[in-house]
């Protein structure tokens, strides 16, 4: 009985020690993209990356240990299904991420930090799994996204969207088919237009959605103030 007693207490502190082994791996892995995302100034940064990974790696490493316990015993009718847990943590993980984007204007920031959650997360499960190989090398393909590609983004043919608010005298004849056609000679074109009067400030305020091809359109567009007489101001989000 003792020799059995010594060597299932062998067994689990084999087991808890490469347990911990993992859970250090997915801190550390999860810590590298919380690096990136902390130094961008994201709310999602250091700290939380890793926690989403370490948590992640915990949940799998607790459920493999029931699997190791229930599911081997001939005195246990419990069916305990690993795979169940990380279907948990991928859809749970959905609501920490929503957490990270906000409205932004007529756009939304912290998608990409919300799938950098989503992507730790699986990082933490592989490194829970004993699938180090597997999680390293999403890690760096994760910081590659996160680095490399974010650097390549002006090369990368896109549209962008901007509000543009023209403050104007009262009394200016079409003042959105005028400002359609100087917009137009900036390459942005108008998707939306709400025209405001307020007859106490004696001003009429002109607001348009506008399309424009690319990036150096939008840092010319900057310049447009130059082309409308009379304007006393330009908002731009």
């Amino acid at each position: 009985m003792s020799g059995d007693m010594a060597g299932t207490l062998t067994q689990m502190i084999g087991w808890q020690g490469e347990a911990m082994v993992r859970l250090l791996a997915a801190t550390l892995l999860g810590g590298l993209v919380g690096l990136e995302r902390a130094h961008h100034g994201r709310s999602a940064g250091f700290r939380t990356q890793l926690l989403v990974a370490l948590g992640s790696a915990i949940a799998m490493v607790v459920s493999l240990h029931f699997a190791r316990v229930f599911g081997q015993s001939p005195h246990q009718a419990m069916n305990v299904d690993p795979a169940r847990v990380a279907y948990g943590v991928m859809g749970g993980i959905g609501f920490l991420g929503a957490g990270t984007i906000i409205r932004y204007g007529t756009g939304v920031r912290g998608l990409t930090t919300a799938a950098s959650l989503w992507c730790v997360a699986a990082i933490g499960l592989a490194c829970g799994f004993g699938m180090y190989l597997v999680a390293a090398g999403a890690t760096l393909l994760v910081i590659f996204a996160l680095i490399v590609l974010s650097k390549l983004d002006h090369l990368i043919p896109s549209q962008y969207y901007k509000t543009l608010t023209f403050l104007l005298p009262q009394g200016q004849e079409n003042p959105i088919g005028k400002l359609r056609g100087i917009l137009h000679k900036y390459q942005a074109r108008v998707v939306d237009a709400e025209f405001s009067r307020d007859y106490r400030q004696k001003t009429e305020e002109v607001r348009v959605y506008v399309c424009l091809p690319n990036k150096l359109a939008l840092d010319k567009l900057t310049d447009i103030g130059q082309d409308i007489p009379d304007l006393l101001a330009i908002g731009f989000h």
